[in-house]
């Protein structure tokens, strides 16, 4: 007769090292630490059920959060994030992509997609991503710099091919340096001081200012106001330098924000400060400050262009409906968006960084209603 060595022999009356792995206590099974981890995760990929377990929730829970695709108790959801990072957890499609090279997304950081210049150039971007098979991220930072720092912190932390970046806010020259040594970047529509090995397309800034200078030279003004967008920014800086170049008269300069309503606060104030006295002509950077100057201007009972004449920059679709026409400089924001992105993925396709090169695209004046020659010389 077989003598039991351990009375009943019922599991839980033997030693923990004689019971089997899964009825004994989690840090003396295998593989598994004092505090009950399993390290054989360590030496394997994890999975999105090891996640689920150490999070407490189901993989299914852990796919909403990842995805986005519905919504999550945010405590719960800030749990699962903190489990993926721990565990270093990659979804298997984005796995696969990764061994092979390439996860065939991009990111694009715009500053304002209700501004349809910005608009027709992430068009431009998603539609030479699309022809080359690539998806793309698209990030509004509504001209706000904490916005844009969180936008570029996130993409950071993603993986992706590439990223084309249209600045609204004044951008950070070694921001951008730590991220293309992450992945290559192009710039679209706007440089950033003292990046060196950047891939640019914009339009020539420069020569639509001239254009501008030189138009309302033509006809006549001598005295004008001029807005600028933000001070920081090449785009903005630019138009300002042409124009000055060709206008060769009395300018008044005030700093805006490429928004409508600075437009028409800048008038206003200028106007009630009786700063605009003898003036004739005013320039914005951009078409939409120009609409808040021609509002302004309106309720101050000065009529356009009998009065003043207004020129803007962009030639967005509004441009050509206002009451009168705006006249402004046309530049091909979807060729600016579709330049950059196809330059950027032309090396990325490859696996090569792009080197520093510039694309600049011509523009070009439409004369419309809102400039004449000045009253006085009629």
């Amino acid at each position: 007769m077989t003598r039991e060595l351990y009375g009943s022999g019922a599991a839980h009356d033997r030693p923990a090292y004689d019971r089997p792995a899964y009825d004994r206590p989690a840090h003396d099974r295998p593989n598994h630490d004092r505090s009950g981890h399993d390290r054989s995760a360590v030496r394997r990929a994890a999975s999105i059920k090891d996640v689920a377990a150490a999070a407490g929730v189901s993989p299914t829970t852990v796919s909403h959060v990842l995805s986005g695709n519905r919504p999550v108790n945010e405590e719960t959801a800030a749990r699962v994030r903190s489990v993926v990072n721990r565990l270093g957890y990659v979804p298997a499609s984005l796995a696969r992509s990764l061994q092979a090279g390439s996860t065939s997304v991009i990111g694009l950081l715009i500053p304002d997609i209700s501004n349809t210049f910005f608009a027709e150039l992430a068009k431009g971007a998603e539609d030479a991503a699309h022809d080359l098979g690539y998806g793309l991220i698209l990030c509004n930072t509504e001209f706000d710099a904490d916005r844009e720092d969180r936008y570029l912190g996130m993409i950071r932390s993603r993986f992706i091919d590439g990223m084309v970046y249209a600045s609204g806010s004044p951008p950070s020259r070694r921001r951008l340096e730590a991220l293309m040594g992450k992945f290559p970047i192009a710039l679209a529509d706007e440089e950033v001081e003292g990046l060196s090995g950047a891939l640019i397309a914009s339009a020539d800034h420069e020569a639509g200012g001239r254009l501008v200078g030189e138009h309302l030279r033509a006809l006549g003004h001598r005295r004008a106001l001029m807005l600028t967008g933000p001070r920081d920014l090449r785009s903005g800086a630019s138009r300002a330098h042409g124009f000055r170049q060709a206008f060769h008269g009395d300018v008044v300069e005030r700093a805006g924000d490429f928004k409508e309503e600075s437009g028409y606060r800048l008038v206003a104030e200028l106007l009630d400060e009786g700063g605009f006295e003898g003036r004739t002509a005013v320039f914005a950077a951009n078409d939409l400050m120009a609409f808040g100057a021609l509002a302004a201007l309106r309720e101050a009972g000065l009529s356009v262009p009998d009065d003043v004449s207004v020129v803007g920059f962009d030639d967005i679709r509004a441009a050509s409906l206002v009451n009168p026409p705006l006249t402004t400089v046309h530049q091909p924001a979807y060729d600016v968006g579709r330049t950059a992105t196809a330059q950027l993925l032309q090396y990325v396709s490859r696996g090569e960084v792009p080197p520093a090169s510039r694309h600049t695209l011509p523009v070009e004046l439409k004369v419309r209603g809102s400039t004449a020659p000045p009253a006085a010389s009629r």
